[in-house]
């Protein structure tokens, strides 16, 4: 037994303790786009097979697709999934393909689960059962096309980073991470989100930069 699985097998334990109703897991059933600064084509989400899965060790079966999400500008991007019970666990091996329209090379990738959407998007707090494959990490995740360091900085967040996504770029083979889905919640979002390569300051920024500093040096000696 994993460390997750006996963990999980304690909270399941106290909850039906305490209201006498087990902690349960959902299956996707449908997602919404919120685009504007992006488009998204050809997203598969194939029913789960098999549900409850949790915790399986490498790919799931159960493959959600983006074929691809188009950047046009640096933003985030919100897409809300619906969920319906199960009964179980399960847990999603997520493909995306993502295109870098932005005309500015990126330097990193965010990705974060949470609730609602713009200003009114909420992070998933640790615990909730809403994780991208907490607490073993044991299926893959893989953003080395571009970015060869993946961090899970917590089990609601992802931070892709070590090299650069160039303007024009298209993300193959596909960004790929897993997600445990709880149906204690009807809907859940994902948000990503693109850094942009800090621009070169211009030579007559840099000029101006040094004419205060002397400027400064020239006053302590007065």
């Amino acid at each position: 037994m994993t460390t997750k699985q006996l963990l999980r097998g304690i909270s399941a334990t106290t909850l039906a303790l305490s209201c006498v109703s087990p902690l349960q897991a959902g299956a996707i059933t449908a997602f919404t786009p919120f685009p504007g600064i992006n488009s998204v084509a050809g997203v598969v989400i194939n029913p789960p097979a098999p549900a409850n899965n949790d915790d399986v060790a490498g790919l799931s079966p159960n493959d959600l697709f983006v074929t691809q999400k188009d950047y046009i500008a640096i933003g985030a991007v919100d897409i809300v999934f619906d969920v319906v019970p199960t009964g179980g666990v399960t847990e999603y091996s997520i493909r995306e393909g993502v295109s870098n329209s932005t005309g500015i090379d990126w330097s990193g990738y965010t990705i974060q689960l949470g609730f609602g959407t713009g200003a009114g998007f909420v992070p998933s707090t640790p615990g909730d059962g809403l994780d991208f494959d907490s607490l073993d990490f044991n299926s893959p995740l893989d953003f080395t096309v571009f970015f060869p360091t993946a961090i899970n900085t917590t089990e609601d967040e992802i931070v892709a980073s070590g090299g650069v996504m160039p303007a024009g770029a298209f993300s193959l083979p596909y960004f790929r991470f897993s997600i445990d889905v709880p149906d204690t919640f009807s809907k859940f979002t994902l948000r990503q989100l693109p850094t942009a390569v800090p621009e070169p300051m211009s030579a007559s920024m840099l000029a101006m930069l040094g004419v205060g500093a002397l400027t400064r040096r020239a006053r302590r000696r007065a």
